[in-house]
């Protein structure tokens, strides 16, 4: 598999213009070594096997939802996110959750347009391998080390335990292709020697900085950390010149990351930011760090049995705390962990400080940032716990280490030895990294259960008006939530990969209100439930089983007791018709109490900071003038200040004695508005045995909408 190509053309005496064109050459024979292993572990040797996803369930089915959505126009790259098929008789919104990544769905989409959004998911997949293999070579090549060891490296780099944990669950984090030119960055950011200006190498920094601000945020944030390490570097050494390139380089990073984002961060500054959309908490930090074990021990399914079963009994089923087990290393990798362990201990215990690695100085940081109890834990402490996975960086130290090792070998090896020795790396290494090999058996598994949904979904559609909405039961919030009864997060997708004409009450952020109106629906008996949503134009109930104890029983024989007859059933999935209004009406939301407030004290609420939003709702497709009214209590005298949407309606001062608001006429945008509170004034204890810090209360809200001639609306 792997040849040192410079040694073949000088045996066989190759032209000047082939020598030339060697790296090229290389190139392609590692594109297609990459290609033809991935489709051999994957078993995607088929038009079959092609057109069923490496993964249907679970986050796989949540990213190709997404990947659907571009596919369709619903959404654009970097503007707010509005999906018009989802959140039925409204649309999703997906503001809420940040997607720096988005150029990956985007491809995804797009090319799923051409060949289909199946074999568009697998290649994407693919592409992640292949990607992350040549990113590897570039790097060592630009280092001058042998072409032979960079080659074996990179086969290992495109093939780690890590990126077969992903697939395509975690697709955004398979793309791990820029760590290994992180690296070649930082290190040319901590050189003593400048890098010219508007030369090759600096607008290279410059475009691999922009790069790693539009891809996953943890890479960012460890490309960060090792960028703020050069500017403290060149400080302790008086280099301040130095200094300028990588503040250049935190900037183009922060600032792509920020264009990547501005959808989101636009979004949250005018409505408030939405807690609940995507929670994280201090012990999942815990969870999910970096544990030195799983750097060491493979899992279940490595081809040493002995080897895997002995760590399986002594460790993974006797710890209690699981994480991700993606962090495994490989032979090869703990060899060169191994090897530079060593000689940093050598020069270490020597006194010479200087002739340490910076391979190892950065794999120690990434040890001290990311194991259990350690400074991603601290942050956590002080609230920052954004980067819950810290076992994820485990990639950026099997970079590290492979190249480390690449370096070493190219140096020390003997010029003979240089080809048989890589072959036996790259032997040893995929035999220990690759998992076995998917069976035709599993591929036709999910081609089963794909086809199913398909044809579920295909008859249900066929079944239904254009534009028919669909209300889906149980329902269930979106994204990450935890499973109802057998039913897993994100299955309410399934239909909506197949249909281009239906709409379904599933798959807006949670935390906004916009869907709450379906919680009160699903409690009502099936016959009541039928008769409130066919005035809202729904055309269908479609039933996931199961998400019910009784798989759904009584709901679909009250349906059935009154009329409603069963269009599509595939086992797990039932769809019911209903009969929808000619004109249908818009389901009533109320207001929202969001960020800033305390749980439901039955009649009020207080605020627990100094600024707190309650969301509003016009569902009308134009601007609507609104009369608001709610009373206001204080602990102590304050100044208060009225916002919608950012607009200043009130700015007063009130005492102990509260006061009531009247808000009249206020103009309410389409869809969502914000009305923030706020107070210039922090909260604090009341002093009555009530331990929470409250700043002012709220009762008697009420709120009615008028239409152009000042009629009552509702």
């Amino acid at each position: 598999m792997i040849t040192n190509l410079t040694l073949i053309n000088r045996k066989l005496g190759l032209t000047g213009v082939f020598r030339q064109h060697e790296k090229l050459v290389s190139g392609i024979v590692l594109s297609l070594s990459i290609i033809l292993l991935w489709l051999w572990v994957y078993n995607r040797t088929s038009l079959v096997a092609w057109q069923t996803p490496l993964g249907y369930g679970g986050d796989s089915i949540s990213g190709m939802a997404c990947a659907k959505a571009f596919m369709d126009g619903d959404i654009f790259p970097v503007w707010y996110k509005w999906v018009g098929h989802l959140n039925a008789p409204f649309s999703a919104n997906w503001n809420d959750s940040p997607l720096t990544e988005e150029f990956i769905f985007i491809i995804m989409g797009w090319l799923g347009r051409v060949v289909g959004l199946f074999p568009s998911a697998n290649f994407m997949v693919m592409l992640a391998h292949l990607s992350s293999g040549l990113s590897f070579w570039y790097v060592g090549r630009k280092l001058k080390y042998r072409s032979a060891f960079v080659f074996s490296g990179a086969i290992l780099f495109a093939f780690p335990n890590y990126i077969f944990g992903r697939n395509l669950s975690h697709i955004t984090l398979a793309y791990y292709w820029l760590v290994p030119l992180i690296l070649l960055v930082t290190w040319w950011t901590y050189s003593s020697r400048p890098i010219i200006i508007k030369s090759r190498q600096w607008w290279g920094a410059i475009a691999i900085a922009v790069l790693t601000g539009v891809f996953n945020p943890y890479y960012t944030g460890m490309f960060l950390q090792f960028l703020g390490f050069a500017v403290l570097l060149h400080l302790a050494r008086k280099q301040y010149f130095l200094i300028r390139l990588p503040l250049l380089l935190i900037g183009a990073t922060v600032a792509s990351f920020l264009f990547m984002n501005v959808d989101t961060l636009s979004y949250s500054l005018v409505h408030g930011p939405n807690l609940q959309a995507v929670v994280r908490n201090l012990a999942s930090l815990e969870l999910y760090a970096l544990k030195i074990p799983e750097l060491i021990f493979p899992l279940l399914y490595h081809r040493w049995h002995f080897w895997a079963d002995f760590w399986q009994r002594h460790y993974f089923l006797l710890t209690l705390i699981k994480g991700e087990r993606t962090a495994y290393l490989g032979i090869i990798g703990l060899l060169g962990l191994i090897w530079l362990a060593g000689i940093s201990l050598y020069r270490f215990l020597q006194g010479k400080l200087q002739l340490i690695p910076m391979h190892a100085w950065q794999t120690l940081w990434i040890l001290m940032y990311s194991l259990v109890g350690g400074i991603n834990l601290l942050l956590g402490a002080f609230g920052f716990v954004s980067f819950r996975c810290a076992n994820r960086y485990s990639i950026f130290i099997l970079a590290i280490v492979l190249l480390f090792l690449v370096r070493q070998l190219s140096r020390k090896c003997p010029v003979k030895m240089v080809v048989p020795l890589a072959v036996v790396i790259a032997v040893i290494g995929l035999w220990d990294q690759l998992p076995p090999k998917f069976s035709s058996g599993e591929i036709q598994r999910t081609a089963d259960m794909v086809q199913s949904d398909r044809n579920f979904a295909k008859k249900m559609e066929s079944q239904l008006p254009q534009n028919g909405m669909v209300f889906q039961l149980p329902v269930m919030a979106f994204p990450e939530v935890p499973p109802i009864c057998q039913m897993a997060d994100y299955e309410h997708f399934r239909p909506y990969l197949f249909t281009q004409h239906l709409h379904y009450s599933y798959g807006t952020n949670k935390g906004r209100g916009d869907a709450d109106w379906q919680n009160e629906m699903s409690k009502l008996a099936p016959a009541d439930m039928a008769a409130k949503l066919e005035p809202y134009g729904f055309s269908a109930i479609m039933i996931n089983r199961k998400g019910y104890e009784d798989k759904g029983a009584r709901l679909i024989n009250g349906l059935s007791s009154v009329n409603r007859p069963v269009i599509a059933d595939n086992g797990d999935l039932i769809a019911i018709r209903l009969k929808p209004a000619v004109l249908p009406i818009i389901p009533e939301l109320k207001p929202v109490y969001g960020a800033g407030w305390s749980v439901d004290e039955g009649d009020h609420r207080w605020a627990v900071s100094s600024s707190a939003e309650i969301t509003i709702f016009n569902q009308s497709e134009k601007p609507m003038q609104a009369n608001i009214g709610f009373s206001l209590s204080t602990l102590k005298p304050r100044n208060v200040k009225i916002k919608i949407n950012g607009k200043i309606l009130e700015n007063f001062l009130f005492d102990l004695s509260g006061t009531a608001v009247q808000l009249t006429p206020i103009t309410l945008s389409p869809g969502q508005n914000s009305l923030f509170i706020e107070t210039d004034v922090p909260p604090e204890i009341p002093g009555n045995g009530d331990s929470r810090k409250l700043s002012f209360g709220i009762s008697n809200l009420a709120m009615s909408l008028t239409t152009g001639e000042n009629s009552p609306l509702k």
